[in-house]
């Protein structure tokens, strides 16, 4: 999912080495434009990643539609498993309810 907005500049380095990838990993390609990386993402990839969309929000996140904003915000790893947890727990409810 490619993000628009203003470009970030890498002031650090733009030649990084190739390091392993997951789903809901926040690139900034040599363009500054970040990308956010779901299912269909490669397994290595050399761009700096400056975030991870947590698991619980990577269903919503990939059936926004393109123009939508999108705000981020930092969560800690306790409350990233809180949240998964009730995502859980709610998709199950769902899913126990409609068949």
């Amino acid at each position: 999912m490619r993000l628009d907005g203003p470009s970030l500049e890498n002031i650090v380095n733009t030649n990084i080495k190739s390091e392993g990838l997951i789903r809901g990993v926040i690139q900034v390609p040599a363009d500054g434009k970040p990308i956010i990386l779901l299912s269909d993402h490669g397994t290595i990839g050399g761009y700096p990643k400056i975030a991870t969309v947590i698991s619980a929000d990577l269903d919503k996140i990939a059936q926004l539609t393109p123009g939508t904003n999108i705000q981020f915000k930092e969560v800690n790893l306790a409350e990233a498993e809180k949240l998964f947890k009730e995502y859980t727990d709610e998709t199950t409810k769902y899913l126990n309810e409609h068949n």
